[in-house]
């Protein structure tokens, strides 16, 4: 098995991005929400996001929550479905503190969102 690089730039960052979206539209579980996206202003936007999150350089401005509350339908399975491809993207391409760190910050996201959509169950639920 060769060893990977960390993610290192924000080449590598935008590498990442790149390659998670290629194709997405054609993703059975999450292409709809993504068909007819302007990926020229969507791309550079995850790149800006992703490398505030690797480098913190506070660089992102944005609410990446509000687009997510306006999407039908989204389930606890969409999430699983983003976290399992994203770490599936970061792991094909890179390996090292960095590139975990971007892994578990996408855990974290995908949590957050789900909690704020009322997907994730709460303590009161599972005792019922």
């Amino acid at each position: 098995m060769p060893h990977l690089p960390d993610i290192e730039t924000e080449a590598d960052v935008a590498a990442v991005v790149h390659a998670f979206y290629r194709d997405m539209e054609a993703d059975p579980t999450l292409g709809t929400y993504f068909a007819g996206l302007d990926w020229q202003a969507h791309l550079p936007k995850m790149i800006s996001f992703w490398s505030s999150v690797v480098f913190q350089t506070g660089a992102y401005r944005g609410r990446p929550f509000d687009p997510h509350a306006r999407m039908p339908g989204l389930e606890r399975r969409h999430f699983a479905h983003w976290v399992e491809r994203f770490h599936g993207t970061v792991d094909a391409l890179f390996a090292g503190p960095r590139a975990d760190v971007m892994k578990g910050r996408a855990e974290q996201i995908a949590g957050v969102f789900q909690v704020k959509l009322g997907l994730w169950p709460t303590l009161d639920a599972e005792a019922a």
